[in-house]
Parts: structure tokens; C-alpha cells; sequence
């Protein structure tokens, strides 16, 4: 099957996300590139597709070239909406579109409103975020435990209720250090810098710093990774293929116990429970059971193949 995926470039999850499915497709035996809707390619260099994946926006010559088009949902809805343009471009795309595919069972009833939805696994790559040697690891951050938020900041998608749960975490463990990385945006840096230094939480924030370039290393180097993604939950879980404990107030996969609601107190409490009982998951096992993007793109092929 020849496959285009089609999105803006640029440094986010989805762009992630994307590569890894055109990647696992080729190691699937289909013919896969990955191109911008100016029609510069960024993967591949496959000719004329079987059909058209759109992740972003698709180029309006390819609306009416009788091939099957499927939307991956990657965004929030309510975020979607909230900014004020992709839940209307979504909308209006739905209609040169024969399915939406998403990855969480949170966003399913929104999704199929618009356009018949169907469900794969959010998947990983396995073979990127995964466990490394003490050695290849080499300073661990500091902290029992250490802490890690690394998710994009804008908006409300920021720490800082987890900044405000460390609070009580420290009462239980005064060891415990969170560390935060990943903040892109000079305003909200000047925020939770000046938040740090006013009410004194330095004594446990040890780490407020930019993008990173190693994310696989950075897990490695922590205990538990924590979101304050709510009601849906992104590319944390990249912390499970890295073998490390994940929480996050969107996070209620079946079976998992480290589960919480998006107030300080239960984030707090989560991560006290978590770290005292810390052997109770196989975090890799988890990942390779629940997370692998092999199986996503087995299950979206399968999708495919109905419209061909």
C-alpha cells in the first residue's frame, strides 16, 4: 500500500507521533512518505498514494482525486476549540474525509459526532524510548524520588498544580526534587520563576529549564514522570517505554493504579502512593502491552484497507 501522511513541520507531539507511524509502516512493507501541504516531503518519496492521511491540513488539489482520506485525530477537543481554529478546520475537512481515527477512549464520543471514529491504541516507539544501563545513563536527577515534568507548556497545560502537590509530597518524602524541563514560552518561564522564588519551593524545585534534546535519556534519569494533562493524556507515556513510572490526571488506562484527579491534593497523593509501592508495575512490560506503535499501525492498516 502506498501511504501519504500529510502535516505542517514543526516541533511538537504530533509531528512525533506521525513519524513513528510512517516509520512502523515502512517496517510493515508499505511504501510511506510524510509531506508538508506545500507538498515539500519531509519522509519517503513514494509517487501517486492509495491514500491520504491527514494529520494537520491537506493540499486542496487532493480533495476531489477519488483516493480515501482519513484523519488522525491528535489534538484535545476542548483545546481544539479553545484556539480558536482547529476544531472548525477539523469540521470542515470532515466532509472530503470517509473516517477520523483517534487514540484515546476519552475524545471517541466527540470525534464520531463529526465523522464515523474508530479507536487504535496510542502507541510509542519502542525501540527509541526504552531502558538504558547505569552507564549510558550517567547522573541521575536529583531526588528520592526525582521527579519529571516535560510536556510542551502553553496555556493551561502548564505544572503547576503539581508544583503546588510537591507541597505534600516533601511532608511524606523530604527527599523527594521535581525537576522541570520543556518550557519554551520567556512568559511562562518568567511566571513559575518568579512563583519559585517568592513563595521559596526552590527548597524542592531544583531544575526550571527549556526544550530538551534527549527526552529517552531525560526519563532514565528520573523516578516518575508526572502530567497535568486533563481529561486526556499525550506523550508522557513515552516514560513508560523508558521503564519509569507515569501520572497524569488523564491517565485511566485499565489496570493501571497510578491514577488521579487533576487537584494538587490527589496528584500528591498518587505520587506518595506510587513511590512507596513503586515495584508493583512493570513499567517496559506495561508499555510493550499497552503502547506499542507496531500494534497502532497494525490496527490503522486495517482501517485503511476497508476504503481501498
Amino acid at each position: 500500500m502506498k501511504i501519504a501522511h500529510w502535516m505542517k513541520r514543526e516541533q511538537s507531539g504530533l509531528a512525533r507521533s506521525t513519524l513513528e507511524l510512517a516509520v512502523y509502516e515502512e517496517k510493515q512493507g508499505h511504501d510511506v512518505s510524510v509531506r508538508e501541504p506545500s507538498g515539500a516531503m519531509l519522509h519517503g518519496a513514494n509517487g501517486s498514494p492509495d491514500i491520504h492521511c491527514i494529520h494537520s491540513q491537506i493540499p486542496i488539489e487532493t480533495y476531489h482525486d477519488g483516493k480515501p482520506k482519513i484523519m488522525w485525530m491528535h489534538g484535545e477537543p476542548l483545546m481544539s476549540v479553545a484556539n480558536g481554529i482547529s476544531m472548525r478546520a477539523i469540521v470542515d475537512l470532515s466532509s472530503v474525509c470517509e473516517a477520523f481515527i483517534c487514540m484515546r477512549k476519552r475524545e471517541y464520543a466527540v470525534w464520531n459526532i463529526i465523522k464515523r471514529t474508530y479507536l487504535v491504541p496510542k502507541g510509542i516507539d519502542l525501540e527509541i524510548y526504552k531502558p538504558l544501563s547505569v552507564s549510558e545513563i550517567g547522573e541521575k536527577l536529583s531526588g528520592e524520588p526525582a521527579i519529571l515534568y516535560v510536556e510542551n507548556w502553553r496555556g493551561t497545560r502548564n505544572p503547576l498544580y503539581l508544583v503546588i502537590a510537591m507541597v505534600e509530597v516533601v511532608k511524606k518524602f523530604p527527599k523527594a526534587r521535581l525537576h522541570l524541563f520543556n518550557c519554551a514560552n520567556k512568559k511562562m518561564y518568567d511566571t513559575f520563576r518568579v512563583l519559585i522564588q517568592q513563595a521559596k519551593l526552590w527548597s524542592f524545585v531544583r531544575t526550571l529549564n527549556g526544550p530538551v534534546s534527549n527526552a529517552n535519556l531525560l526519563y532514565n534519569r528520573a523516578d516518575i514522570v508526572v502530567s497535568c494533562l486533563y481529561p486526556l493524556y499525550a506523550r508522557g507515556i513515552e516514560a513508560l517505554g523508558a521503564g519509569k513510572a507515569f501520572i497524569g490526571p488523564g491517565y485511566d488506562e485499565d489496570g493501571y493504579p497510578w491514577t488521579c484527579s487533576l487537584q494538587p491534593e490527589s496528584i500528591a497523593d498518587v505520587i506518595v502512593r506510587c513511590w512507596e509501592d513503586y515495584g508493583r508495575v512493570d513499567y517496559r512490560k506495561y508499555a510493550e502491552d499497552k503502547h506499542d506503535v507496531a500494534e497502532t499501525v497494525r490496527q490503522s492498516v486495517s482501517i485503511y484497507e476497508r476504503y481501498l
